[in-house]
């Protein structure tokens, strides 16, 4: 999977994006403070209808369509 795949996203609420896939971005957030654990998160964007959908991807299950040229 990489920018510029055209992707199939199912989403845990059973909803259904097919789009080009933008941009994925990994972020580190602050899980507890108490013990300074950092969770990574990744985040995948996807041009789907002529909107930005923003997923986070362990919620997702995604395939590639086709791969870019």
């Amino acid at each position: 999977m990489q920018i510029g795949n055209l992707v199939k996203v199912k989403h845990i609420l059973d909803q259904v994006y097919i789009g080009m896939l933008i941009d994925i971005q990994k972020k580190k957030e602050l899980f507890s403070e108490k013990y300074s654990v950092i969770q990574t998160t990744t985040y995948i964007h996807v041009l789907c209808e002529g909107k930005i959908e923003i997923l986070d991807l362990e919620e997702c299950v995604v395939k590639v369509i086709s791969n870019k040229t």
